[in-house]
Parts: structure tokens; sequence; C-alpha cells
């Protein structure tokens, strides 16, 4: 029998690329996964502040003011919300997979400020206090 000596080095210094490149994709799937978490809930909170008569985009750039999102575009046409966040991956050998876009729309309920002030009785059907009298 020979004595190999080195060989383990070897196939390290073999499979040191393949690695990096893995744990790189990694931590690029995990930040889009987050920009797409951060997108979601800015276009609910666009919904909700549209809903209450507040602007949108204001609630969306509130939320979306980091680095990974900070691309973003809100539009609104009166019913729902839509935020676009573009993302392209920074790895050269991730180009392939192509657009990696992300677009989600939020719909919010009826105008809040429209029909919770027309009543002074609040513990109503769509009041904030929707216990019955004396029963909570």
């Amino acid at each position: 029998m020979r004595f190999r000596n080195g060989q383990s080095t070897v196939e390290l210094v073999m499979m040191i690329p393949v690695i990096f490149g893995l744990l790189f994709v990694v931590v690029e799937l995990a930040l889009w996964l987050g920009g797409t978490h951060f997108t979601t809930y800015a276009a609910f909170a666009g919904a909700r502040a549209q809903q209450v008569g507040r602007e949108p985009s204001d609630a969306t750039a509130a939320l979306l003011d980091g680095r990974g999102t900070s691309g973003q575009s809100t539009s609104a046409d009166g019913q729902s919300v839509t935020v676009q966040m573009p993302w392209a991956f920074d790895l050269p050998f991730a180009s392939a997979i192509g657009s990696v876009d992300y677009d989600v729309s939020a719909t919010a309920g009826p105008d809040e400020f429209k029909y919770e002030r027309t009543s002074g009785n609040r513990s109503g059907r769509y009041g904030d206090n929707n216990c019955p009298k004396r029963g909570c």
C-alpha cells in the first residue's frame, strides 16, 4: 500500500468553492424571503392606512425604508394597494434564475372613517367596542 499524503487537503480545496457558493445562495435566498415578508406586511399596512383615510404610500414607505427593500413602489386604486419589489440576485452564477421581482396586492374592507362617525352609539356593529351591554 502506498501512503497518500495530502489527499484530504486536495479534496477540501476542490470543495471550498462549492461550499461557499451554496452558503451565498442560502444567504441571498434568506434576504429575498425577508424582503417578501416586509413587502407583504407593507401592502397590508398600506391597505389599512387607506381604509382609515390615510395615504397608503406613506405607510408602505415607512416600512420599506431598508437597503434591501428600497426599490419598492406603491400604487393604490381606492380599493386595493399594490406594492412592487424589484429584486436582482447579486451573485454572478445566480443570474440564470431570472427575474425574482415580487408584487403583492392587499384589499381592505370598507372605509372605517365613513361609517364609524355616522352614529353617536359606538357599541354598534362597526364600533370599536363590540361587547354586549354589560356582558364583558
